[in-house]
C-alpha cells in the first residue's frame, strides 16, 4: 500500500509515544486475541502500531470481514487521539468509516465522544475492546446510523462555515457570499444570498457558490478530494457540471476595478449538498449530508486556470482582467489547486430547531399571542427554538425596570412596546439566515384596540391557535368570545406565582375558555393538593409610588422552571385534538407536581338574553344528591361565574343541602345551618371569582320538571333579590326527564 511507504518500520518496542508504549506493552498480555507486527514511524513524528487482531465475526458475515484483519493504530504528537487504519486493500465500505483522502486505507470510527471527554477513560484495554467491538458488530450488520454522514479523516480546514438550508433549495443563479459573524473570530463565516446581506457585513475572502447533487445520481462519497480537480470529477460523477458553472460565473465575476478586487482575491467555499447514502445505498428523504470545500487559489488564479480572466497585477485594480477570448483550461493547475474541507454548520432554522427539539418537521400553524409579559416572553422563546409556529403578538404594555427581574427582554428596551421589543427578539434567534418567525407585532389592548382594530381583527382571522398569556381575566374571556375560528388557550401564573396553569380548549371548540375556566375554579375547590393555589398571593412589593403599581418578589429561577413546564404543556396540548386543563405547582424544595382535572362537556340554555352553561359534572352531582335522597325531594345553593357585561352564567358548583333542611316525596325546604360559611370559604378560595348564582332542587320520581307553582313564588322573589344587584336569578330543577333551567330578571 503506497501510503505506508512513508512510514519506516521500527521495532515495536522502540516506539517513544507514551500510549504507543502503553499498547504495545498490553499486548504482551492478550496474546490470543491480538498479536503485534511491527512499528511504523512518520517523518512527521507520528507513529504506529501494526498489529493483527482477531475479529469474532460469525461465519457468514454481512460484509466481508475476515476472521483475522490487520490495522494500524496511528499516534499523533502529543497525547492526541489515537487513529484506527484498516491496512487490508479493498476492506468493504461500513456504516462509521472516516471520509479519507485518496491512497489512504480506510478508517475506523470507534468512538463518537469527543477525545477531551474520551482520554479521561482511555486505556490499550479499553481502545481494544472499543475496536473488537466495531468489527464484531460490523460483520452482524449492528452498527447504528447506517445514514450518518461520514466525518472527514484529514484536510480539515481552520474555517467554520454557517450554511442556511435555503440557500440549496434553489441555487440556481444565486450569488452567494460569505461574512463574517464576530470580529473575535476571523474563521468563522456565514452564507447569504447577496441580495440579503446584513449592512457592514465583512465580506472579504469567502466567495461561496452551492451545488445540490440528484438523489438519483447520488453514490456513496468515501475518499475526500486533495484538488480541484478531483472535487470536479466526484461531482461531474454525480451529475453536477462544477467546472461549467465556475467557468460561467467567472465570466461574470471578471472585473478591472477596485470594486472587483475583494471577489477575485477572495478564495471560493464550494459548498456540496449530498443526499446522505447508507453502503447499501439506501437514503432517508431529504436528509442532506452537507460539505465545504475551501480552494487555496484566488478566485481569479483558478478564473485564469478556466481560461476566463488574464493576471494584470498593475493594470488593473483588481489585479485581473477578463479574457477577451477564452482561453484553454488548465487541466495541470486545477489538478495541482489544493483544497480542504471546512467545519460546515447547518444555520438555524425553524425546520432544525424542530429537528433538534425531537420532532420530524416544524409546526407552521399561525399563532397570535394576547401579552408579551414574563410568562408570554418566555413561553414564546421556548416554543420558537422549537420550530413551532408562525407568530403574532399583541401587547399595549411598555416595558418597565422591574420587568427585567423576570422577562427575557433587555435593559436597552426599557420603555419599548413589550410586543414589538419581543418580536425582535425573537426573529433574532434565527435572522439574518431564515426567515423570522414573528410576523408582525401589534401594539394595542385586545380589549381597546383603537386605531389597531382592523389588524388585529385580521391577525385573529387568521390565526390557528390564539394564546391568551395576558394575565387578565377579561382578555381571556374577550378572546373567548371573538368570533374567529382558532382554537384557544390560555397561561398564566397563579397569585403566588408557585404554580402555572395551561388551559386548552379542544380542537372543535365545543368548549371555550370561559367553560374550562369553570371547571378549573371547580378544581380548585375540590382538589387537595390546589387548597392554596389561588389563596396564597407571596410578598407584594412596591416598585413606585402609585397604589397599583405593585408586584411579587418572585425569583426568575421560577418563572423559568414554570415557563418552560406550561410551553411543554402547551405544545403537548396543542399536538392533539382534546380539551386540557394542567396545573403544574412547585414547593420550595423544587419539586414539581402535576394536577389533571378532567373536563366535561357542557350543555348551554339561552334564557331571556343571558346564557347558562351547566356541564355533565355539574348534572351529575344533581342527579347523585337526588338519587341519595329519593323518593325525596332534596336541594340546595349554587354557585357559579356570572359575566353581567356578556350575560353569560356557568354553574360551577351545586352544594349539598344543608343539614336543617326538610325534604319530603311533596316538598323540599332549604336549610341554613353552616351554609354561610361554607359558601364564603369556597368564594374565597377561589379569590370571589365565584359566587351565589341561585337555588337546585330535585323532583321526585314521575314529577314533570315544570316548576310547582312555590317554584315559581320562590323564583320571583329571589329575583327580586337580586336584581339590586342588576343580577338575574336562578332555578335549576333535576328530575326523571333530565335538567330543566329558570331564570327570573326584573326588567
Amino acid at each position: 500500500m503506497a501510503w505506508i511507504d512513508d512510514w519506516t518500520v521500527v521495532p515495536a518496542d522502540e516506539l517513544f509515544s507514551p500510549q504507543a508504549t502503553a499498547v504495545s506493552t498490553y499486548l504482551a498480555t492478550a496474546g490470543h486475541v491480538v498479536r503485534a507486527v511491527e512499528g511504523r514511524r512518520h517523518p512527521g513524528g507520528g507513529e504506529m502500531l501494526v498489529v493483527d487482531i482477531l475479529t469474532g465475526v460469525p461465519q457468514r458475515p454481512v460484509v466481508e470481514i475476515e476472521r483475522v484483519e490487520r490495522i494500524g493504530i496511528l499516534f499523533g504528537p502529543g497525547l492526541a487521539m489515537p487513529l484506527i487504519m484498516m491496512l487490508r486493500e479493498g476492506f468493504p465500505d461500513t456504516e462509521h468509516q472516516q471520509l479519507v483522502p485518496d491512497g489512504f486505507p480506510a478508517a475506523m470510527c470507534i468512538d463518537d465522544r469527543p477525545w477531551d471527554e474520551a482520554r479521561l477513560t482511555w486505556t490499550p484495554a479499553e481502545m481494544l475492546q472499543r475496536i473488537h467491538l466495531w468489527f464484531r458488530r460490523a460483520a452482524r450488520g449492528e452498527l447504528h446510523d447506517p445514514i450518518q454522514p461520514v466525518d472527514p479523516f484529514f484536510g480539515l480546514s481552520r474555517l467554520k462555515i454557517v450554511v442556511p438550508a435555503s440557500v440549496l433549495s434553489d441555487v440556481e443563479g444565486v450569488e452567494l457570499v460569505g461574512f463574517r459573524t464576530t470580529p473575535d473570530d476571523a474563521d468563522l463565516f456565514t452564507v447569504m444570498p447577496a441580495g440579503s446581506l446584513p449592512k457592514a457585513a465583512d465580506v472579504h475572502l469567502l466567495i461561496p457558490v452551492a451545488y445540490r447533487v440528484p438523489p438519483e445520481r447520488m453514490s456513496r462519497m468515501r475518499k475526500a478530494p486533495q484538488s480541484l480537480a478531483a472535487l470536479a470529477a466526484i461531482l461531474d460523477e454525480r451529475g453536477v457540471d462544477m467546472l461549467g458553472d465556475l467557468t460561467a460565473r467567472m465570466s461574470a465575476w471578471a472585473g478591472s476595478e477596485e470594486k472587483d478586487r475583494a471577489r477575485l482575491n477572495g478564495v471560493l467555499a464550494i459548498i456540496v449538498a449530498f443526499p446522505v447514502v447508507a453502503p447499501d445505498g439506501s437514503t432517508r428523504g431529504g436528509l442532506l449530508d452537507l460539505r465545504v470545500f475551501i480552494t487555496l487559489k484566488s478566485v481569479g488564479e483558478i478564473g485564469v486556470a478556466l481560461g476566463q480572466l488574464h493576471a494584470h497585477d498593475d493594470a488593473a485594480a483588481s489585479g485581473f482582467a477578463r479574457a477577451i477570448l477564452a482561453g484553454d483550461v488548465d487541466e495541470a493547475f486545477l489538478a495541482a489547486c489544493p483544497i480542504e474541507m471546512a467545519q460546515v454548520h447547518r444555520a438555524f432554522d425553524a425546520e432544525w430547531a424542530a429537528t433538534l427539539a425531537g420532532r420530524t418537521a416544524r409546526d407552521e400553524r399561525k399563532v397570535v399571542m394576547v401579552g408579551a409579559g414574563a410568562i408570554g416572553s418566555h413561553v414564546a422563546e421556548y416554543l420558537v427554538r422549537e420550530g413551532r409556529f408562525d407568530w403574532t403578538v399583541v401587547d399595549d404594555d411598555r416595558l418597565l425596570p422591574h420587568n427585567l427581574a423576570r422577562h427575557t427582554l433587555r435593559a436597552m428596551e426599557n420603555g419599548s412596546f413589550k410586543a414589538t421589543a419581543l418580536a425582535n427578539r425573537l426573529n433574532s434567534i434565527f435572522l439574518p439566515t431564515t426567515e423570522a418567525p414573528v410576523a408582525r407585532s401589534i401594539d394595542a389592548n385586545v380589549l381597546r384596540p383603537g386605531q389597531m382594530d382592523d389588524e388585529l381583527r385580521q391577525a385573529l382571522a387568521a390565526a390557528s391557535v390564539i394564546i391568551d398569556a395576558s394575565a387578565s381575566i377579561a382578555a381571556s374571556r374577550h378572546l373567548a368570545d371573538v368570533d374567529v375560528g382558532g382554537r384557544r388557550a390560555s397561561v398564566f401564573f397563579n397569585p403566588s406565582a408557585e404554580a402555572v396553569v395551561a388551559i386548552v380548549e379542544p380542537e372543535d371548540r365545543s368548549l371555550t375558555l370561559r367553560d374550562l375556566e369553570a371547571q378549573y375554579y371547580r378544581a380548585v375547590l375540590q382538589r387537595p393538593e390546589l387548597e392554596r393555589h389561588l389563596t396564597a398571593v407571596g410578598q407584594r412589593f412596591a416598585y413606585t409610588g402609585a397604589c397599583r403599581a405593585v408586584t411579587n418578589r418572585v425569583p426568575a429561577s421560577r418563572i423559568a422552571l414554570l415557563s418552560s413546564l406550561v410551553a411543554a404543556g402547551l405544545a403537548q396540548s396543542l399536538g392533539n385534538a382534546d380539551a386540557t386543563i394542567r396545573v403544574w405547582s412547585t414547593d420550595m424544595d423544587g419539586r414539581v407536581s402535576v394536577s389533571d382535572p378532567d373536563v366535561a362537556p357542557v350543555t348551554r340554555y339561552p334564557l331571556l338574553n343571558w346564557e347558562i352553561t351547566v356541564d355533565e359534572w355539574a348534572h351529575a352531582r344533581m342527579v347523585a344528591m337526588r338519587d341519595g335522597t329519593l323518593p325525596s325531594e332534596t336541594g340546595g345553593s349554587a354557585i357559579g361565574i356570572v359575566d353581567s357585561l356578556a350575560r353569560k352564567v356557568h354553574l360551577v358548583e351545586p352544594l349539598p343541602a344543608p343539614p336543617d333542611s326538610k325534604g319530603s316525596p311533596r316538598g323540599f325546604e332549604r336549610g341554613i345551618a353552616g351554609l354561610s360559611d361554607d359558601v364564603t370559604g369556597r368564594l374565597a378560595r377561589t379569590m370571589d371569582q365565584l359566587q351565589y348564582i341561585g337555588e337546585w332542587h330535585s323532583h321526585p320520581p314521575d314529577c314533570p320538571l315544570t316548576p310547582s307553582p312555590t317554584d315559581v313564588v320562590q323564583l320571583c322573589r329571589s329575583a327580586m333579590k337580586a336584581s339590586l344587584e342588576s343580577l338575574p336569578a336562578l332555578s335549576f330543577i333535576i328530575g326523571d326527564e333530565g335538567l330543566n333551567v329558570l331564570l327570573g330578571e326584573v326588567g
